[in-house]
């Protein structure tokens, strides 16, 4: 992820998304040249505390169960299901209907977990440790639900387990990401604010498996050839002939 990139997740969702996306990128730097966890917090921390008080515009106050509740992030999935992922395209109509079926799948389960969560409002009285524990439990729990209803759904385990390894980095920083948050002095014991940090963040990593699926798609060769998947009544199958 480049200054570009930034850039433009900035302008997206605005000042509370760009601190998340610049957290994404130290976290990403942290974990590709090994620093310290500890190093990384410190910096990170120093980063967004000063950014604020350059901008002078959000403070812990700012956040309240209602932004929670009303987070950027279930309207960006709605906004996807039902006006990006209809026209995407893939090399194949097979393909074209398997990756749709998989990115439904997934955001849709993204946004029912997380309405769970925060609808339940326990996240408010948590210390430290149970916050950790209970974003962990959420984000395993999710993307074990997603990946069973995609198997359930007929989608070719080949394109789940090659998602799931593209992913894999992602969702390690996110995870490593989310256990800074939860620990950081800079948030205090407001978890308001630690909760849509960490909602600004699952924002950018659900954008980035869309924008994954294509190069997924095209890594796949022969693999799916002569495959069919039914989808809403009508039978999709791959050109080509199992070897």
């Amino acid at each position: 992820m480049g200054i570009s990139d930034f850039i433009s997740m900035y302008e997206k969702y605005g000042l509370k998304g760009g601190i998340g996306v610049f957290v994404i990128v130290l976290v990403y730097i942290a974990h590709k040249t090994g620093l310290f966890t500890k190093l990384f917090t410190y910096a990170s921390e120093k980063f967004i505390e000063n950014f604020i008080k350059k901008k002078g515009k959000v403070i812990v106050s700012d956040v309240t169960t209602s932004d929670i509740t009303n987070h950027d992030i279930f309207n960006y999935i709605d906004f996807w299901i039902h006006s990006r992922i209809p026209i995407f395209q893939f090399s194949t109509e097979y393909r074209t209907a398997v990756f749709r079926k998989y990115l439904v799948i997934y955001l849709k389960k993204y946004k029912e977990n997380l309405l769970e969560f925060v609808n339940a409002k326990s996240y408010l009285t948590m210390d430290e440790a149970e916050l950790w524990k209970g974003l962990l439990s959420l984000i395993n729990n999710t993307i074990y639900d997603y990946e069973r209803e995609m198997a359930l759904s007929g989608i070719p385990s080949i394109i789940i387990s090659k998602m799931k390894t593209k992913n894999s980095d992602t969702i390690s920083l996110t995870i490593d990401l989310i256990e800074g948050i939860c620990n950081s002095q800079f948030y205090k014991s407001d978890n308001l604010l630690k909760i849509y940090s960490i909602l600004n963040i699952i924002l950018s990593i659900l954008e980035n498996t869309i924008q994954n699926s294509e190069h997924v798609c095209n890594s796949i060769n022969g693999s799916l050839a002569g495959m069919k998947f039914e989808d809403n009544g009508k039978t999709y199958i791959e050109p080509g002939s199992k070897s």
